[in-house]
């Protein structure tokens, strides 16, 4: 669910407009390009790769951007040349598609933090945890500030008006505001303002980061809640420091985490999860098709294998949640602990 991504790893045209906005997390600006030679080489990469057909898959995915089907269809492409018949369903929401894997509607589901602790969660802790990218390991957030707001340190942060995005944004709006709280920021005092767009696809578009960097500009917020992947992608651009406002980065930032996930059910059966596995892993940089493909999925070398330890903030958050279907957002104008909340 960024030419690099959710991460540098993940994003691309950024602050043009909308739909622009909508590629940033997961790299996907060669989509249209790639799928044009993927569909040349259709003849070529086919189910006739020879050997002993593997188990069909089911794999859930988010539609984050109308171009995702590209991606997939790669993929699809790509397992069919290891021999492995694999399909995939496309959900509107993150909430939807984790219910999905746990009635087995689907076999593995393509998670990104909050819903991968939220299966965590779900199966108490039983979930198989299958691959990753390269560049969803070691996740950043950052806490920015504008120059002239004087602010140096994260309790400085009170009293402050912030700047965040979507209410399920894991880098922009969950993990970031589980730091402050953690390092005695009183929530209390803060005035919040919350880019809520996309509910549902956990800040895969971006969009909210891009208009807290704007409304920080405006002079609306003296501080912002952001990727480092939009940071770096707003600086290089001109977008932010050109003109206007000038902003920073708080050195105490929220540790590293980890992006996105392969989660299945501890009940796949397991020829499913080693021909999925074993195809996954033997995608190949060098390889010009694999690399087309990995490319549009934001990877910058290679899928990784899976690790959990790079979800421990998450799924502290999470297993403070009810365990239960489509949990309620964290926050809402009626129940949120700050001064205030203003949602856009």
């Amino acid at each position: 669910g960024q030419e690099s991504m959710l991460l540098q790893r993940r994003l691309t045209g950024q602050f043009k407009s909308f739909s622009s906005a909508t590629r940033l997390l997961h790299g996907t600006s060669s989509t249209i390009s790639c799928y044009r030679k993927l569909n040349e080489q259709r003849n070529i990469h086919t189910m006739n790769a020879g050997g002993v057909k593997k188990p069909d898959v089911v794999l859930g995915c988010v539609a984050y951007c109308s171009g995702i089907s590209s991606i997939w269809d790669g993929m699809k492409q790509y397992f069919a040349s290891k021999n492995m018949n694999v399909d995939y369903i496309l959900f509107t929401s993150y909430e939807a598609q984790v219910e999905a894997l746990m009635n087995k509607q689907i076999d593995i589901a393509w998670n990104g933090p909050l819903a991968h602790c939220r299966v965590k969660q779900r199966t108490n802790n039983a979930s198989l945890s299958l691959g990753m990218r390269d560049c969803d390991r070691d996740f950043q957030s950052h806490i920015i500030v504008t120059e002239d707001s004087g602010i140096k340190a994260l309790k400085e942060l009170e009293g402050q008006t912030i700047a965040a995005g979507t209410v399920d944004s894991p880098q922009a709006y969950i993990l970031p505001l589980h730091h402050l709280k953690k390092q005695g920021v009183n929530l209390k005092s803060l005035s919040m303002i919350r880019f809520d767009r996309d509910v549902g696809k956990h800040g895969d578009t971006a969009e909210g980061e891009v208009l807290v960097m704007e409304a920080l500009k405006r002079g609306e917020a003296a501080a912002g809640l952001v990727s480092d992947l939009m940071w770096q992608r707003a600086l290089s651009s001109g977008k932010v420091n050109a003109d206007g406002k000038k902003m920073t980065v708080l050195k105490d930032a929220p540790p590293p985490f980890d992006h996105c996930q392969f989660d299945a059910l501890p009940g796949l059966e397991a020829a499913k999860k080693e021909a999925f596995q074993e195809a996954l892993f033997a995608m190949d940089w060098n390889n010009k098709f694999h690399q087309e493909i990995m490319k549009m999925e934001g990877i910058t070398r290679t899928w990784a294998g899976p690790r959990d330890e790079g979800y421990a903030m998450m799924q502290e958050i999470v297993d403070s949640e009810p365990n239960v279907p489509y949990p309620r957002m964290l926050h809402d104008s009626s129940n949120h602990p700050f001064k205030s909340l203003l949602i856009k």
